[in-house]
């Protein structure tokens, strides 16, 4: 009987985390939905992510931790001016540079939320950074968690199948010709090759 007890006190604490986990995920998403590109952006994003790391053997609880991070990943571009995130023209070095600070904001957004999302911080801060070192914050490969380097390939081929201020969307295969010229280099070869595979199913 004690155990039991014990048991049912478990479940129900672990059922409360999972409700206070889900309502602070949906208010973050409720704050996201004020721009719809960075929402459905982000939507689509999540399930190429999903699908990849369900491709590459990870478990559940780690699929989820992808998910989440894919879902709020652009979530430091809510801080950007919304007339550099609609500029239809190429932005200069020193716009480039400012919209680079959101990867930064994101994570200082989602620092004081705490629990299992403060896993995703990591993924988040890491996601602009190349496979080659060439990227964001001049990482290389090792220091790149898999995560990461899994939105990072669902994040490039959604922004080059979405239309934008200064280009049109380019066709799924040009978009995945792009992703092939990539791998190895911006983009993690593996990853690109689990999109391929799971690309089927989307």
């Amino acid at each position: 009987y004690f155990m039991g007890g014990l048991y049912e006190q478990k479940e129900a604490h672990l059922r409360e985390l999972r409700e206070t986990y889900n309502g602070i995920l949906l208010i973050l998403q409720q704050f996201i939905s004020k721009d719809k590109y960075t929402q459905n952006h982000s939507h689509r994003v999540a399930i190429y992510a999903s699908r990849i790391a369900a491709c590459l053997g990870f478990r559940p609880e780690r699929i989820e931790d992808v998910r989440v991070a894919a879902l709020l990943h652009d979530i430091g571009k809510l801080d950007i001016s919304r007339q550099l995130l609609y500029k239809a023209a190429r932005l200069s070095d020193s716009e480039l540079e400012e919209m680079h600070t959101h990867v930064e904001r994101g994570a200082e957004l989602l620092q004081p939320v705490g629990g299992s999302l403060r896993r995703i911080i990591p993924i988040i801060l890491a996601h602009h950074d190349h496979f080659d070192g060439s990227g964001h914050h001049d990482k290389g490969a090792a220091d790149i968690p898999l995560e990461a380097r899994i939105i990072a390939v669902a994040d490039v081929y959604d922004a080059l199948t979405s239309d934008r201020p200064y280009r049109a969307a380019l066709s799924c295969g040009d978009a995945v010709i792009e992703l092939q010229h990539q791998a190895g280099r911006t983009l993690d070869a593996q990853v690109v090759e689990a999109f391929l595979a799971a690309r089927h199913g989307l």
